[in-house]
């Protein structure tokens, strides 16, 4: 069984009894998923017999994880020594095997991400983002942090502000419903939310997750300091994109560029699991090659996963799970912009797409 599939159960099983979804608990793993994900889950649990639910669930979140880097690899990264074969390789060999918690894990992040992504198609090659905002609508109903990848149409597509901003009002909208149709269960699912951070201290990798252990570890507390360092950095993170868009030609065709936007937006996420790494580590790997221009591409793997094996023994607090492979993401991307930032700034103006 995979494990966030009890979880899932668990508070689906205990709504339609009538009780608290919210008091599911699984070792660190609590149900946090907003009262639309009942409504849902439960209706496909009236109308899917026995476990044949449970299974067909586990079946597309194993086909989803699998299709993932195929679609990033084919379809965005598009590198000539990038094929399907080798794309899975890096993706279940990456740091800490990663790819390899992700599908274990069985979260339905996966699964969105992928739809997310198969949507946004044609906004890269002709500029239509209808299906990618739908996508993104729904995604975030059950998880909030997807709402971010309304970052991919505004930095690789063109006149996009108004969709973009009307799809984000529309989430606010459906989660001010929630909490107006819904109250006892919208208030259980904050409280489990608080309950997650507080109390297990799960952060994930990422900024906050990183400044969240670290303060927990040394002070045995958590401030707001965390969440005031990672907004500051994805402020800044986000409008020095935005600057250097303005010097890409044909950004949605420029291969490094989308790299590095694919792992910006998991970057800048307020909470990174292995669910939301895999992809950000794998869109780092196309960066490295990119950056150091290396045909050494076992070597390099070999390199970045080695180190992932040793990181836990010197760095000895469960809260600080992640630090290696976020110093990977940042130097991925530090990478990837002042490689792009480089190409601009030399003759010939604007970074070209074949970058």
């Amino acid at each position: 069984m995979l494990t966030n599939e009890p979880v899932y159960a668990d508070a689906l099983n205990d709504w339609l009894a009538g009780t608290d979804p919210y008091r599911t608990i699984h070792g660190a793993l609590r149900f946090v998923y907003p009262p639309i994900f009942l409504d849902v889950g439960g209706f496909l649990a009236r109308i899917l017999p026995g476990h044949i639910g449970w299974y067909l669930y586990a079946v597309v979140h194993v086909a989803s994880t699998i299709a993932l880097p195929i679609v990033l690899a084919r379809f965005y990264f598009r590198q000539t020594w990038l094929n399907a074969g080798f794309a899975l390789l890096i993706f279940f060999a990456e740091p800490r095997l990663t790819g390899v918690m992700a599908l274990t894990n069985g979260n339905i992040a996966s699964v969105l991400y992928l739809l997310a992504f198969l949507a946004m198609l044609p906004g890269i090659r002709a500029n239509r983002w209808a299906l990618f905002y739908v996508a993104v609508f729904v995604g975030a109903l059950i998880k909030l942090p997807l709402v971010l990848l309304l970052l991919l149409p505004l930095l690789t597509g063109t006149g996009q502000w108004r969709y973009c901003s009307i799809c984000a009002v529309a989430v606010a909208a459906a989660y001010g419903l929630q909490r107006v149709f819904s109250p006892a269960l919208y208030a259980g699912y904050q409280w489990s939310l608080v309950q997650q951070m507080t109390v297990i201290h799960h952060y994930g990798y990422g900024i906050l997750g990183i400044a969240s252990g670290l303060e927990y570890k040394l002070h045995g507390r958590v401030s707001t300091m965390p969440s005031l360092i990672t907004g500051i950095f994805a402020g800044i993170l986000i409008v020095a994109l935005f600057l250097l868009r303005r010097r890409i030609d044909q950004p949605a065709s420029n291969r490094l560029w989308l790299s590095t936007v694919v792992l910006s937006v998991i970057l800048i996420s307020p909470r990174i699991l292995p669910y939301d790494a895999d992809i950000a580590l794998f869109a780092a790997f196309v960066i490295f090659v990119n950056v150091l221009q290396t045909g050494r591409l076992i070597a390099l793997l070999v390199l970045l996963f080695l180190p992932s094996l040793i990181v836990p023994y010197f760095v000895n607090a469960q809260t600080l799970v992640g630090c290696y492979e976020t110093l990977l993401l940042l130097l991925a991307f530090a990478g990837g912009f002042f490689t792009l930032s480089r190409a601009s700034a030399a003759p010939g103006g604007p970074i070209p797409s074949e970058v």
